[in-house]
């Protein structure tokens, strides 16, 4: 298993100080396409001399700030899924191995009209998941954190979009898993649609992105069930050194 880390961790600055990201001698860099750390073209071609120089792979985090594939407003919805579609062109021209997008958001027109933001969900992430398989991205979807207005926090969400005809990809956020008690549940009914790895702790309420460790995550469950030779992670915390800590303990604990 390929174990990286989130650029997360350097948001903002991630092309300042990109010699501190590959001085922790990384195979693996999660580029969060967001805010001051956009994916343009100047970025990309920067992305590719490292990887030139460096035994370097990457994926790619789409954009996830006051973004909602699952608005009931047609405006809002196809501006979102156009810079989701636009951050897919530029993971694809980095070589991208996987593209992790966010799902929707529920609003209140759900309480009126139940339903309408996961119908809109699933038809968002058609489109994505379709452009993703036009220009061979693969697209992994990632499960959402406890206390959020975030859809697809729990695994029978999963089996809903599966069940809607839609074939997908799961990126596991370990530490959103544990604040929805969903982690046991996505490790054995899920498994086989797991490609991709978030890591991070919390101690099961808040969406901490703690230190490996560092919180109530059942790490030995993790190490135990997933499927290491199928899938790829990265280390998702707030600040750099704590991602270094994350770092060397899951190295630790993957291939101790």
């Amino acid at each position: 298993m390929e174990i990286g880390i989130s650029t997360l961790c350097t948001v903002g600055k991630t092309f300042k100080v990109m010699d501190e990201l590959l001085s922790l001698k990384i195979g693996l860099l999660e580029v969060l396409d967001e805010w001051k750390d956009r994916l343009t073209k100047a970025r990309v071609k920067v992305l590719n001399e490292l990887c030139a120089s460096f035994p370097l792979k990457y994926t790619v985090h789409g954009p996830i700030l006051d973004l909602n594939i699952a608005s009931s407003n047609p405006r809002v919805r196809t501006c979102a899924l156009k810079l989701i579609l636009e951050s897919m062109e530029r993971a694809h021209d980095i070589g991208a191995e996987v593209y992790v997008v966010h799902p929707g958001l529920r609003t209140p027109l759900e309480n009126l009209v139940p339903n309408v933001n996961s119908s809109l969900n699933l038809y968002s992430l058609e489109k994505i998941v379709s452009y993703g398989e036009k220009i061979g991205l693969k697209v992994a979807i990632e499960n959402m954190p406890a206390n959020t207005p975030c859809l697809l926090q729990r695994t029978e969400e999963f089996f809903s979009l599966m069940e809607n005809g839609l074939s997908i990809y799961i990126a596991l956020d370990v530490g959103h898993a544990n604040t929805t008690s969903q982690l046991e549940a996505f490790l054995s009914k899920l498994n086989d649609r797991i490609i991709h790895l978030h890591l991070h702790d919390n101690y099961g309420k808040d969406d901490e992105h703690r230190i490996i460790g560092d919180g109530t995550v059942n790490w030995s469950l993790l190490r135990e069930r997933i499927r290491q030779n199928k899938v790829s992670a990265v280390v998702e915390n707030n600040n750099l050194e704590d991602a270094r800590r994350s770092f060397e303990r899951a190295i630790q604990l993957f291939r101790s």
